[in-house]
């Protein structure tokens, strides 16, 4: 079973996405909206956590950037609403939450 979908499961069935705190940001309510989306109009809605995550497990599967989609807001709650996504090659990258004060890159 793929992780995130363990992760996201365990999260969604213990009720932590609709209470997130501020560090959080809107990363885990968007998550639970975008969950709710995607299972809405099924007869059986999975509610318990194993059946969240085969649930999102076979989605994952079906549809890649759907998974991709969740992986990034999943990263975004646990870096405290910030993301870094990066793709290609480059010498450098910087990634940076707040900044109080000056800043200088040479």
């Amino acid at each position: 079973m793929d992780p995130l979908s363990l992760a996201i499961a365990g999260a969604l069935a213990a009720g932590v996405a609709t209470g997130a705190g501020e560090s959080a940001g809107a990363a885990l309510p968007t998550l639970w909206r975008r969950v709710r989306e995607r299972f809405a109009g099924r007869q059986v809605v999975p509610e318990a956590e194993a059946e969240i995550a085969t649930a999102l497990d076979e989605e994952f599967t079906r549809d890649p950037s759907f998974r991709q989609e969740c992986e990034t807001l999943w990263n975004q709650a646990a870096a405290g609403g910030v993301a870094n996504s990066f793709h290609g090659q480059a010498k450098n990258v910087v990634q940076t939450g707040e900044i109080h004060g000056g800043l200088t890159m040479g």
